[in-house]
């Protein structure tokens, strides 16, 4: 930047302004919520043009719902775990033993990041 006024004639502007996209402003929530339904659809739509029964077609959607949930390394990604495993309940994705496993995990995962900020 500094080089193209140094050799930039004299008496003329030289622009150096930037333009940077337009900022994505989804929550991390909104887009992990879309990501699993996503990748939920995805395989599901893949099982059915391979012709599986529809049981099975279910459960590759299960599975793939299941491993596009958010990690839970940090408080946003532990709040999108939340809502996307309550997503999952509300679309039948999970059985009630796996949604509270997974529930139970986001809790100790939020206790253990909790503690690690008092420190």
């Amino acid at each position: 930047m500094s080089l193209a006024i140094l050799h930039a004639p004299p008496g003329r502007l030289v622009d150096i302004s930037a333009s940077a996209p337009p900022r994505d402003r989804t929550s991390r929530t909104q887009k992990a919520l879309d990501h699993c339904k996503a990748e939920w659809s995805n395989a599901y739509q893949i099982a059915q043009e391979k012709g599986l029964p529809a049981t099975k077609a279910l459960r590759m959607a299960q599975v793939a719902y299941k491993l596009a949930l958010p990690k839970l390394d940090g408080l946003p990604a532990i709040r999108a775990h939340i809502a996307a495993v309550a997503q999952g309940v509300a679309l039948e994705v999970f059985t009630g033993r796996d949604a509270s496993q997974l529930l139970y995990a986001a809790q100790v995962a939020l206790t253990l990041q909790q503690k690690g900020t008092k420190k």
